[in-house]
């Protein structure tokens, strides 16, 4: 057991349960290294040797290799949909961390992944979820010990900004948005956000293997999270956008079970039913503006969380229906029940004769 240094930082080198480990202890201080290194000895003594060698192969690897590496061998332990999440949580990580191999990844790295991450608009929660794949590898590959001190997710404690569409207020939306044919995209898919609860995410994903018009039922196989996945209810109002929107995709033999529902749409009108539609951004806008109303995609979701709650819902229809709802989230809405509380109070008022009261003799 020895350590020294490499590249200005000191490094050990120790042969444990017949394995041999040179690993980096992230310090420039000798007493520090040296505790580290009694630290870290005794960590994998309390362990079973590895006789994959993991360490060595994984640490060897980039994100974008590890995670297909990981892939493969857990994808029979696993469903299909976590073996998507893992590939698509890869992506933006691979993007940053590029060829930076996994045994060279610091604390400083993902303290700089989550800066970078935050000034490019993404929430809290999706850069934890991005960072809790990373984690798994680098538990996979026995190297978290190194970020056990220093790691912390973001706090998630910005408030919803959503809001519930009045009655009205979607009554003029869809009216617009069905008064003209080139927002037919637009228009269904504001109407499984508001009539059925789907995130955008969700509805971009959407191929036609995963309709069932007889059943009128979705299969949601890519989701924010896995606790999206599920299986919610088509009520008429979305079966008959779907339907539609199918007879558009037959004039173009786009309904392949693997053609997406809202395909990729180019210049010229050029459609690609393989690619899934990238925004409808410009059409939401366009009705937005026309309805005069202003709103976020993302508040249709909101209405349809307000309506079913509003209708005395329990939270775990709510949540089937939806997916994951936080706990923040239905909190929000909380006052949707209230009300129903305070009616039911007001409803076990006791209504019986009242008496006077009996004068009582005060003695002296």
């Amino acid at each position: 057991m020895s350590t020294y240094k490499r590249t200005g930082l000191f490094w050990m080198d120790a042969t444990v349960n017949g394995c041999r480990y040179r690993e980096p202890l992230g310090t420039r201080d000798w007493r520090e290294a040296r505790r580290l290194e009694g630290e870290r000895v005794i960590q994998l003594k309390e362990r079973a040797p590895d006789p994959a060698k993991r360490s060595k192969s994984y640490g060897a690897m980039t994100i974008a290799a590890a995670v297909e590496a990981y892939v493969q061998e857990r994808r029979a332990q696993v469903s299909p949909r976590m073996v998507a999440y893992w590939r698509e949580e890869g992506r933006p990580l691979a993007a940053f961390f590029k060829t930076i191999k996994l045994k060279n990844i610091t604390p400083a790295h993902l303290s700089e992944y989550q800066n970078a991450r935050i000034d490019s608009g993404r929430a809290a929660k999706t850069i934890n979820g991005e960072l809790s794949t990373l984690r798994q590898l680098l538990k996979h590959a026995r190297l978290w010990y190194r970020f056990l001190q220093d790691y912390k997710p973001i706090p998630n404690n910005k408030p919803p900004v959503g809001r519930a569409l009045s009655q009205d207020e979607q009554a003029r939306l869809f009216e617009t948005a069905k008064s003209r044919p080139e927002w037919l995209y637009a228009y269904t898919a504001a109407t499984l956000g508001a009539f059925c609860g789907l995130r955008a995410c969700e509805i971009k994903a959407l191929q036609w293997q995963d309709v069932d018009l007889t059943a009128n039922l979705l299969d949601i196989r890519r989701s924010k999270t896995p606790g999206g996945w599920r299986e919610p209810s088509l009520n008429m109002a979305c079966a008959e956008a779907l339907a539609a929107l199918r007879d558009k995709a037959q004039l173009i033999s786009a309904t392949a079970p693997e053609h997406y529902v809202f395909p990729w749409h180019g210049r010229a009108q050029k459609i690609d039913p393989t690619r899934p539609i990238t925004s409808w951004r410009s059409a939401w806008r366009s009705i937005l503006r026309e309805a005069g109303i202003k709103a976020r995609f993302h508040d249709l979701r909101h209405s349809a969380c307000t309506t079913m709650l509003e209708k005395g819902l329990p939270d775990h229809v709510v949540m089937a229906q939806l997916g994951h709802v936080s706990p923040q989230m239905l909190k929000t809405y909380g006052h949707i029940r209230r009300q129903a509380l305070n009616q039911a109070a007001a409803a076990l008022e006791p209504n019986f004769p009242k008496t006077a009261p009996q004068e009582i003799e005060l003695l002296n």
